[in-house]
């Protein structure tokens, strides 16, 4: 089901069958909307660029983890470009995806479910695909598998190379994988290897040397693994944050996997959240107040800027002022950013370099937004940002 599209109406994430504006630049959309309040822009040729290069690159099955950005424009844009596998962390996942796309094959790959939702995913949506990194969890998988079905066992795999590290909290460590292995190979049901290096990875060492772990664990367990999910973590370079290059983590991993002794037939998997949608979509803001040095926006760390503080600084947007009168002076200064709720915490933690002549009214653009900003935004103060628009050339 493909969106229709007409200039003079917009897309909100509780009706699907919206229609949503189209503008040729971020410029036009001020000109013509003159927006008052918070609106996410979608930037389609960036969406089908990465799909393309996941899909072209990567040396196995691509699967978007869909709680990067569940939006369904971009989900929408993501099908489109050919992606067809989805990493669904819930129920309501799974069913906004088949909702939009029946033919989309869902895995629910989140290791904490709540109770009976992996039954009712197996039951009323045909999903086939699993993780578990407890024996308990094992179990419960196992009262309702088939033989065709696949549980994913996780192991342990934090990399310092990460900014975020996800092992603390998700993942078995070797004795009790191989257990867990053998678990589900004895049940008759299919068993499948994955892990996650950390979210934000900077380099491909990680992805090498969890591998590496990883083929000693199937060694060790004597179990023939049907797959290895090698997760998300594939970064993007954010102002300030250098990482290698997305297809030097492919070659990384497909190198290391023609090392390993895996089983004929083992499917390569991956979930790439961050790195299929972070450019495919910006925040348009606009500044409401200034007391000195603090510029108050209409939207802050409530909304969709939540990401450049609970990283600790490491993700920072790019810029872009669009002045409500003359053009701004080229001469900057750093300035604090702060959200517009009655929170002190709603201030951005890294100052932002801005015109010195900028003014209430103006627009500031921030680009790269497409992951983890729209997906952890709340309704603090009843504050909520659900107007979307495409920016890309007009070519009727």
């Amino acid at each position: 089901m493909l969106e229709k599209v007409k200039k003079g109406a917009s897309l909100s994430s509780e009706n699907n069958n919206a229609l949503i504006n189209i503008y040729p630049s971020i410029e036009a959309v001020v000109e013509k909307r003159r927006p008052a309040e918070p609106l996410y822009c979608i930037y389609p040729e960036n969406l089908h660029k990465a799909a393309a290069g996941f899909l072209t690159g990567f040396p196995g099955k691509t699967l978007f983890a869909v709680k990067a950005n569940p939006h369904p424009a971009v989900i929408i844009e993501l099908y489109k470009a050919g992606i067809r596998h989805f990493d669904t962390a819930s129920l309501a996942e799974i069913k906004l995806v088949k909702g939009l796309f029946p033919d989309a094959e869902c895995y629910f790959m989140a290791v904490c479910k709540l109770a009976g939702a992996a039954k009712t995913a197996f039951s009323q949506y045909g999903v086939r695909h699993f993780v578990a990194d407890h024996l308990s969890e094992v179990d419960r998988l196992l009262k309702f598998a088939t033989p065709e079905t696949t549980i994913h066992i996780r192991m342990k795999a934090f990399d310092r190379a990460s900014v975020y590290e996800l092992s603390s909290k998700f993942g078995a460590d070797e004795p009790e994988v191989i257990a867990m292995l053998k678990t589900v190979a004895d049940a008759g049901v299919q068993a499948g290897l994955a892990f996650n290096v950390g979210s934000l990875c900077r380099h491909p060492d990680a992805y090498r040397r969890a591998i590496q772990a990883a083929d000693q664990v199937v060694r060790k367990s004597g179990v023939a693994i049907v797959s290895l999910d090698v997760g998300g973590g594939f970064p993007v370079s954010y102002p300030g944050l250098q990482t290698a290059k997305t297809e030097e983590f492919f070659k990384a991993i497909a190198d290391e996997v023609a090392k390993a002794k895996l089983p004929d037939g083992c499917c390569l998997m991956c979930e790439p959240g961050r790195a299929l949608v972070a450019s495919g979509q910006a925040l348009l803001t606009q500044i409401i107040l200034i007391k000195d040095d603090l510029v108050f926006l209409n939207d802050g760390v409530y909304g969709g800027l939540n990401e450049l503080n609970i990283s600790n600084g490491n993700v920072q947007f790019p810029v872009k002022v669009i002045a409500s009168g003359d053009k701004p002076d080229k001469k900057t200064s750093p300035r604090s950013l702060s959200g517009p709720t009655c929170d002190t915490l709603d201030v951005i933690s890294t100052k932002v370099d801005l015109p010195v002549d900028v003014k209430v009214g103006d627009w500031i653009e921030f680009s790269l937004a497409g992951a983890y900003s729209n997906a952890m935004a709340t309704r603090f103060n009843g504050l909520y940002a659900d107007t979307w628009v495409k920016i890309e050339s007009d070519h009727d």
